[in-house]
């Protein structure tokens, strides 16, 4: 277990008010138990069949996780992998976001992160990577990322970026 992962999940523990199981899921990560094992022994010793069970919980600890790693902006290799190990840890599948009602959110984090990398009206190769990785974060569809990110693109646009600049593709309005 990367002491990263370690300190960021006690940070959301000190900062965000989980349910217990949530907290007790957690802190086996703290620990170095994150293992579907330790994790599963947990939940029937509280009474939950599954992880899945608790969804709406999890999924806000991966949003959370996420708002965390983008304040500075840079997602590295490293962020994206710990990132990746909470999903699957939580048990968090394709779709979810959108299935559980977490949508908004998932769009407001990517227009946040649309407005600091088009601030300048340009977008360079890294901040490419960049807009990529947050794509395969939440795992959506190229058609969905992209109404997201026109939001921003368009906006960029208005106040005279070269749409060359922007990465991106926005359909022409008749």
């Amino acid at each position: 277990m990367n002491n990263s992962l370690t300190e960021s999940v006690a940070q959301l523990m000190a900062t965000h008010n989980y349910h217990d199981i949530i907290n007790s899921c957690l802190q086996l990560v703290i620990d170095g138990k994150m293992n579907s094992i330790a994790r599963d022994e947990l939940l029937n010793s509280k009474g939950i069949r599954r992880i899945t069970d608790m969804k709406e919980h999890t999924l806000d600890v991966i949003l959370d996780y996420a708002e965390m790693i983008l304040e500075d902006n840079v997602l590295t290799d490293e962020k994206l992998t710990n990132l990746k190990m909470l999903k699957l840890f939580f048990g968090i599948e394709e779709g979810d976001f959108a299935k559980n009602g977490k949508f908004a959110r998932v769009k407001n984090i990517i227009i946040e992160q649309m407005r600091k990398l088009y601030a300048d009206n340009k977008i360079d190769k890294e901040e490419m990577l960049h807009k990529s990785a947050l794509q395969g974060v939440f795992d959506l569809g190229y058609a969905d990322y992209q109404n997201i990110v026109n939001v921003v693109a368009e906006q960029a646009l208005a106040r005279g970026a070269n749409i060359n600049d922007l990465d991106t593709y926005i359909q022409h309005k008749k």
